[in-house]
């Protein structure tokens, strides 16, 4: 650019600024010293904006890292809750393996036990028929200390089971022995009544090997023991018969109550099947969560990484336009140095200027007074006349170069305000440029804030409701995990009552049987000993009876020589004999009579022992089922 120019635009700018071309050099010098002195502090405003915005810049760094910080700090709680829930699940896998390993261990030992008493039957069974079986024997074991003076009378009884059991044709009672224990057998017997029947049977057996002799009331008093033992046994069969139907009531309603209760146990398995699915259902959904988590944590990640890639762009563009406002005062400076240049010479040429016009004025003077003179002598010379006229022209002259030096001097003015205005347009812009950049970056930086709060926010929301969520759902978890434990074990425990209930009811009706068939087998045996006994007393009848007819026969041969007054005694001889004889059939009779009544007893127990022994034959259904609805 032109210096003229740079004038022009000078003056153009004092003109718009209230300076007319008319005004001093100190007014213009004031007026562009205030103006430096403006701009100055729009740059020092300009700075501190900017050393401002930059300590908020670093605070919301600090903020981000912060928010990151607490980012991390949440997603490692959250692995640790997971890691704590982990550790849980696997001790509660180790219980539960011990626990089985322990029962495992108990069973053995339980089956060790059995196999070493001898029990080896037992050993397959479960535990609730050998608890079953142990409550029997207990019952059994009280039974005996409450009633010790029937133990002690039943001792024989004992004694001949035990020879009994020894036969080689009693091979059921052996396995039966094998089963139960003999005290418990002792309790069963006592239970039916039949110690005496065993005594009486101990005390018939060797009768059978003797000889067939004896009196009649001896076999009188053991047919009547033997009734009164065949009725004590058929009342203690009428109390086991009442015992088995009582059973048989039960296992009954408790067989309907298992019916009724069979739905809502099935009901309660189809739930806890549902709950385990939900469970399964819940682990795939925080699963899922916990996928959808961690990608959110990855574009927040990504997100941030950009904003700060962002923020280093636009720290890099601060730094720029710092760079450009710095060269722009570096411009400002040199055009201002330049400016008080132009000037400076300026102001050198306006002296010599105003000095010349000084020269001129007092030349004028001079002249003016010459010509004074000249007018008061102007007849004298005729050449001063000349003289003063090309003065006059001379005078003229500088005037018109005095003229051209002040037009000159306002070209220079105006090029100096085209200059000024120049600058000052370039000031204006870069300002603006300044300006538009600043209110840009600040825009760019409070939306990077805003949106770094909104993320900030959103991911804190996000996080807490994750971390509520994820809680509750452990809680409700543990909760229907606690309660689907505790139904298990109620229902495990109510299955092992009623299965040990119907196990020792089961056992008791079994035992009832096995004695029921043990008393119909012994009572038929005792029948089959009074057929013999009736046997033998027909047989020693008869043999007395010839006895009785021999001795008569030779009592008739001895005295048939006596005189007539004997036959008053052989009258009465034959009479007395009848009447033995009478008496001997009469208690024959009786004895028949005996063994009649016993025998239709026997056949009545028997009969009433197949009774016994088709209602003891229900299913073992039942019995689980009675033993249920006791329970329950």
């Amino acid at each position: 650019m032109d210096q003229a120019e740079e004038l022009e635009q000078i003056a153009a700018w004092t003109r718009e600024e209230g300076l007319g071309p008319d005004a001093s050099v100190e007014a213009r010098l004031c007026l562009l010293w205030r103006v430096l002195q403006h701009t100055r502090s729009r740059l020092s405003c300009v700075t501190q904006d900017l050393e401002r915005h930059r300590s908020q810049h670093h605070a919301e760094l600090a903020e981000v890292r912060k928010s990151l910080e607490q980012i991390r700090f949440f997603t490692e709680h959250k692995d640790v809750l997971a890691q704590e829930i982990q550790d849980e699940n696997d001790q509660l896998r180790e219980q539960l393996r011990r626990i089985v390993s322990i029962q495992d261990a108990q069973l053995s030992e339980v089956a060790k036990m059995l196999y070493q008493q001898g029990l080896t039957e037992l050993v397959h069974s479960s535990p609730s028929e050998q608890v079953a079986y142990l409550l029997v024997e207990r019952t059994s074991l009280l039974e005996l200390t409450e009633d010790p003076d029937k133990l002690t009378g039943d001792g024989k009884a004992e004694s001949f089971v035990k020879v009994e059991a020894q036969a080689p044709n009693t091979s059921g009672s052996q396995c039966t022995h094998k089963r139960a224990p003999r005290h418990l057998q002792g309790g069963w017997k006592r239970l039916l009544g039949l110690s005496k029947a065993t005594q009486s049977k101990h005390a018939f057996i060797p009768a059978e090997a003797r000889p067939l002799a004896g009196d009649g009331s001896s076999l009188q008093k053991a047919c009547s023991r033997l009734e009164r033992d065949l009725e004590e046994g058929s009342r203690r069969l009428a109390m086991a018969h009442k015992e088995i139907r009582r059973l048989t009531d039960e296992l009954e309603s408790a067989h309907l109550t298992r019916r009724a209760y069979e739905p809502e146990l099935q009901s309660a398995q189809q739930e806890v099947v549902q709950l385990r699915q939900e469970v399964e259902k819940l682990k795939k959904y925080e699963m899922a969560e916990l996928r959808k988590a961690k990608d959110l944590n990855d574009r927040l990640d990504l997100e941030i990484r950009a904003l700060k890639s962002r923020v280093r762009s636009l720290d890099a563009e601060r730094s720029s336009l710092q760079q450009i406002v710095v060269s722009l005062q570096v411009e400002a400076e040199r055009m201002e140095q330049q400016v008080e240049l132009d000037q400076a010479a300026k102001m050198a040429e306006l002296d010599i200027l105003q000095k010349k016009s000084e020269q001129l004025e007092q030349q004028q003077n001079h002249l003016t007074a010459a010509l004074q003179a000249n007018q008061e002598c102007h007849m004298e010379e005729y050449s001063a006349v000349k003289t003063t006229s090309l003065s006059q022209h001379g005078c003229e002259t500088l005037k018109k170069e005095f003229c051209e030096t002040l037009k000159c001097l306002d070209k220079e003015r105006s090029k100096y305000h085209n200059m000024k205005a120049k600058q000052k347009e370039k000031l204006l812009r870069a300002k603006e440029k300044y300006d538009y950049e600043t209110t840009w970056r600040d825009e760019q930086i409070k939306s990077l804030e805003r949106e770094m709060s909104l993320c900030s926010h959103s991911l804190a929301k996000q996080e807490r409701e994750l971390v509520t969520c994820m809680m509750e759902e452990n809680e409700k978890l543990l909760s229907e995990r606690r309660r689907l434990l505790e139904q298990l074990n109620e229902e495990q425990h109510n299955k092992e009552d009623s299965i040990r209930i119907a196990s020792l009811s089961k056992c008791r009706v079994d035992f009832l049987e096995m004695e029921n068939r043990k008393l119909g087998n012994k009572i038929l045996h005792m029948s089959n000993q009074i057929a013999v006994l009736e046997r033998s007393l027909q047989n020693l009848q008869s043999q007395h009876f010839a006895e009785e007819l021999h001795k008569m026969s030779n009592r008739l041969q001895i005295f048939a020589p006596l005189p007539v007054h004997t036959s008053s005694f052989s009258k009465v001889a034959p009479s007395e004999t009848l009447d033995g004889t009478h008496n001997s059939h009469t208690k024959q009779t009786d004895v028949t009579t005996h063994f009649q009544c016993s025998t239709s007893g026997a056949l009545r127990q028997t009969g009433e022992l197949g009774y016994l022994n088709l209602t003891s034959t229900h299913p073992l259904g039942l019995l689980s089922s009675s033993v249920c609805a006791q329970q329950l």
